[in-house]
């Protein structure tokens, strides 16, 4: 096996290690919803080891892996100013339309990852009867840091995974990706647990999907714009998996 084999099989497999352990932070509607793990638990054991091992990889590879470091970055920077694209509608959504039924991205993972409130089960008897604010204008400022940091992190961390698989691929590419992230979405425990599948136990059953569709397809249009900007020629995996034969 040639040098040059062996080192695209082993950025191969780091950019499949990087794209696995990117999902930690949307795991959050995952696993602690099923009680696997307590929110603060994977907070502290999960998501953080998670980020601080996507950068150091970044950082430790960038001159020996050039592309997968590219592309963690680039990531990171499309995903996050995707994310504020995503909040122009979820944020009228659940603030004026009311088709949201709290600040679901931001404040109540805030209170979850932070250890305010210790499971979904709990939302209805203490945030609902208890007054504990659950939007943005007056949110109790340690939840919201920590949401926020979530909330943002996690649209970072998916164009991470976008930029590694697909680079600079067309920019609707960006829409289908986040209109599958959405439909997950709408599956999660999380969801399902607090009001339905796809949010069929809300409102009129379908205006909780559509508005978070919407905010998702926006978020997806601008996550591609910014990768085909950011992502450097054959920055995709498949040019890797190419390169093997």
């Amino acid at each position: 096996m040639t040098e040059t084999l062996k080192k695209t099989r082993s950025e191969f497999g780091l950019s499949l290690f990087v794209i696995i352990i990117s999902g930690t932070s949307a795991s959050l509607l995952i696993f602690p919803p099923l009680g696997i793990v307590s929110y603060l638990g994977f907070t502290y054991g999960a998501i953080i080891p998670s980020i601080i091992t996507i950068f150091a990889i970044g950082i430790i590879f960038r001159k020996k892996f050039a592309r997968l470091s590219n592309g963690i970055f680039a990531g990171m920077v499309s995903g996050a100013i995707a994310t504020f694209a995503l909040e122009a509608v979820r944020i009228p959504g659940y603030m004026f339309l009311r088709w949201i039924p709290m600040d679901s991205m931001i404040s109540l993972p805030g209170l979850l990852v932070t250890g305010k409130i210790s499971s979904l089960m709990e939302v209805k008897k203490v945030v609902m009867s208890s007054g504990i604010p659950m939007h943005l204008y007056h949110a109790p400022l340690e939840p919201f840091m920590a949401g926020a940091l979530w909330h943002f992190w996690n649209g970072a961390s998916f164009g991470v995974i976008y930029c590694i698989i697909l680079g600079r691929a067309k920019w609707f590419y960006g829409m289908i990706f986040a209109a599958a992230i959405e439909m997950g979405m709408m599956l999660a425990p999380y969801m399902v647990m607090m009001k339905g599948p796809f949010g069929v136990n809300y409102m009129d059953g379908y205006n909780l999907f559509v508005i978070t569709m919407a905010a998702h397809l926006v978020f997806g249009s601008v996550l591609g714009i910014m990768a085909k900007k950011l992502v450097k020629e054959g920055g995709s995996i498949a040019t890797l998996r190419h390169k093997q034969g």
